[in-house]
């Protein structure tokens, strides 16, 4: 394209465009071959199933049961498409909720502990700060004002 824009005008732009829209199908088609392989689209089905399920008691073997396939290989998926594991999944995802309730309602930390999922509000805490680096309190009064 660079090499184009040097010679004769009319005819280098009309290159250029052609040059340009192969390459944008190119990489079109590029991303449907990755969208359509089984690796993306159990790593989706798996984020999706979390993300509607995050408030209840998931485990491995959970996963494994309603979604059809052994941990082993979600795990697998996720990592490849995500790079984090089904788990860490969940506890991001919840840990970003835990984030929008604090800053969003008045709620306690230990009902926003529940209703994201966590049945300690201490070990809610030890992983809110070890994420963010700040407890749960200190993050709502720090951001929401």
């Amino acid at each position: 394209l660079l090499q184009l824009s040097t010679g004769r005008r009319s005819n280098a732009v009309w290159q250029q465009q052609r040059i340009f829209e192969e390459l944008l199908r190119m990489m079109d088609l590029g991303q449907h071959d990755t969208a359509a392989s089984p690796t993306v689209e159990i790593a989706e089905k798996t984020e999706a199933y979390i993300r509607n399920h995050y408030a209840e008691p998931l485990t491995n073997a959970s996963l494994s049961t309603a979604l059809h396939f052994h941990y082993n290989y979600l795990a697998r998926c996720m990592k490849r498409v995500y790079g984090l594991t089904p788990m860490e999944y969940l506890t991001d995802y919840r840990l970003e909720q835990a984030k929008l309730l604090l800053l969003k309602t008045e709620i306690s930390i230990s009902m926003i502990a529940e209703r994201i999922g966590y049945e300690s509000t201490a070990y809610f805490s030890r992983r809110f700060v070890h994420k963010t680096g700040i407890s749960p309190l200190r993050f709502r009064k720090r951001y929401s004002r």
